[in-house]
């Protein structure tokens, strides 16, 4: 095939894909544009009075006043995760949220947090480490004590299933329990230890 037939193909081709575009456009229907009628009272009297040829489209508006109740019932004021915690740790509440509900003491993750908070208690903060490490700047290790099992732990290290050391500071450490999801600050233990 010569250039002169490839040419000749192709402005075939295309003036074919432009006709039948054309042909579409004109082919289609126009859109119908029906007014809507707010019509209250009964269905049967209403869809005749509504529109003469008796195809309109009504509002019902008892099932939109339904929906906009169960909406309204079901909303609860959300968490402003930008507020800036309390200094004890606690985030603030929404301004306008209602009464806080108390948590059923007997429920599983009552429970759960119950025994969580009873084990991070055995814990004891027996002091920190400063390593020279000129790569890190806080290359500090709190030295924790459980019964009789010394554990030596970076911020952020996990240990003893699922516990992580969430802050350092000379005075106390925080544990937080991450099955559990609460956190156990264990200040600095006062009592020096005996070796027996």
């Amino acid at each position: 095939m010569d250039a002169n037939r490839k040419l000749g193909l192709a402005v075939a081709l295309g003036a074919l894909w432009v006709g039948l575009a054309v042909w579409q456009w004109n082919a289609m229907p126009a859109p119908v544009h029906v007014p809507l009628a707010n019509v209250s009272g009964h269905a049967g009297a209403s869809r005749t009075a509504a529109t003469p040829n008796g195809g309109g489209l009504r509002v019902n508006l008892e099932l939109l006043d339904a929906a906009k109740a169960h909406r309204e019932a079901g909303f609860a004021a959300p968490r402003n995760i930008f507020a800036s915690p309390h200094l004890d740790g606690k985030l603030q509440g929404a301004p306008n949220a209602g009464p806080s509900q108390v948590p059923d003491p007997n429920s599983e993750l009552a429970l759960q947090q119950q025994a969580a908070e009873a084990e991070l208690s055995r814990y004891r903060y027996l002091g920190f480490l400063r390593v020279a490490d000129t790569r890190k700047r806080n290359a500090q290790m709190a030295v924790l004590s459980k019964n009789e099992e010394v554990v030596v732990v970076k911020v952020g290290d996990r240990f003893d299933q699922g516990l992580v050391l969430k802050t350092l500071t000379p005075d106390s450490v925080t544990i937080r329990d991450a099955s559990a999801r609460i956190d156990h600050t264990v200040p600095l233990s006062e009592e020096s230890v005996v070796e027996p």
